[in-house]
């Protein structure tokens, strides 16, 4: 139903223990029942960072907490029956993102897995016209013309990552032959652009986004850098399409994305990844570490890059990617939001088990860590 064998709670407690970490009680998941909760008028692009119904359902497999299912089914109906008909506020909505960011904040592969698992007609349907919404703004009348052109991938790569895993998901449990084509399109778009850097083995933003960071001329000055959420986002959705198409390109790009992250994706100092991160003047740079004096950070790039690695494992068979992916998981997991060097939890401690948390800067409405982690560190807990 997830398209990869989910990993149960008994798996990431087998992890922990395999890696000789240890935990409180508190630690592992509490979800109890909220019948109240309920999903109207979201902001798409302002609030959103992942598919919340695919995080919800995906920990009430894994957990059995009643809580989780609540919220799963409230989000199911809001994508059922809301998001690709953009309900809600004008510059809120879906059509929102859509029209002014080329649909980057797109959801839809968790109404797939709840139909499979609800064996939901209409959750399919919805799905369908979801992808609907994915067709126009590939083909010849898109509101937002880098899409067909070049999946925007210039600009970041999450577009191209969410879309890519969307529309891989949606070929698999529909006959509209649209998918596939369109799958395969966007995959050529992929292999093609020339933001791949195959000296590196990575895919870097291009001259805007790098100047924005750095200054002009930056770009022309030889500085490479990306986000390491957007890469992981992007690398979720090449492992499906691997996995649907065999193309043995994305099997070896994604083992080189993993080379890359494996060498300059911690910052060497502070042992954590920022919020962009890459090569500038010759040498690893992260954003954080560029301040005077460096006073924030935030974890969760970090564990951000945890599938990443653990893909370079799974294709290599190469133990030291597992390592290093463990590494980044500890390191996220135990840190504090805005600090560069305290810690929640000492080495060898589970804070917290993933997506066990809430954010309560909105009310516990969103999962904390970046709207949640599960989607970026799941392959760390597969047996």
């Amino acid at each position: 139903m997830f398209g990869f064998a989910l990993p149960g709670l008994d798996d990431e407690r087998e992890t922990y223990r395999e890696l000789g970490w240890t935990w409180a009680a508190a630690a592992e998941p509490n979800a109890p029942a909220e019948p109240s909760y309920s999903v109207e008028d979201i902001d798409i692009h302002g609030d959103t960072e992942g598919d919340d119904l695919w995080s919800y359902l995906a920990m009430e497999q894994r957990t059995g907490a009643p809580g989780y299912r609540d919220r799963a089914e409230a989000w199911a109906r809001y994508f059922k029956d809301d998001f690709a008909q953009c309900v809600g506020a004008a510059g809120a909505s879906f059509c929102y993102d859509r029209d002014s960011f080329g649909g980057d904040h797109l959801w839809g592969w968790g109404l797939i897995s709840y139909g499979v698992l609800r064996d939901d007609d209409s959750a399919i349907t919805a799905a369908e016209g979801i992808g609907n919404e994915v067709d126009f703004l590939w083909g010849p009348d898109t509101t937002y013309g880098c899409v067909p052109a070049a999946g925007c991938i210039h600009y970041g790569v999450r577009l191209m990552g969410r879309h890519l895993l969307f529309m891989t998901r949606l070929a698999e449990v529909s006959s509209d032959p649209r998918w596939p084509a369109l799958r395969d399109r966007m995959i050529q778009v992929l292999l093609d652009s020339p933001e791949w850097d195959e000296t590196r083995g990575t895919y870097f933003e291009g001259d805007w986004g790098t100047d924005e960071a750095l200054g002009e001329g930056a770009y022309a000055g030889g500085a490479r850098i990306q986000s390491p959420f957007m890469l992981g986002a992007l690398s979720e959705g090449m492992d499906h399409a691997y996995r649907a198409t065999g193309n043995a390109e994305l099997r070896r790009r994604m083992i080189r994305m993993a080379e890359f992250v494996d060498e300059h994706g911690l910052d060497p100092t502070y042992q954590y990844s920022a919020s962009l991160f890459g090569i500038v003047g010759g040498e690893t740079w992260h954003s954080y570490a560029d301040a005077e004096p460096v006073e924030f950070w935030d974890p969760v790039y970090t564990t951000s890059l945890v599938n990443v690695l653990m893909r370079g494992y799974r294709y290599t068979c190469d133990a030291a990617f597992k390592q290093r992916a463990a590494l980044f998981f500890a390191r996220g997991n135990g840190a504090i939001y805005g600090q560069p060097t305290m810690r929640s939890a000492e080495d060898g401690v589970v804070h917290h088990f993933v997506d066990t948390r809430f954010d309560s800067s909105s009310g516990n409405f969103f999962l904390d860590y970046n709207k949640g982690e599960l989607q970026y560190t799941y392959l760390l807990f597969a047996r």
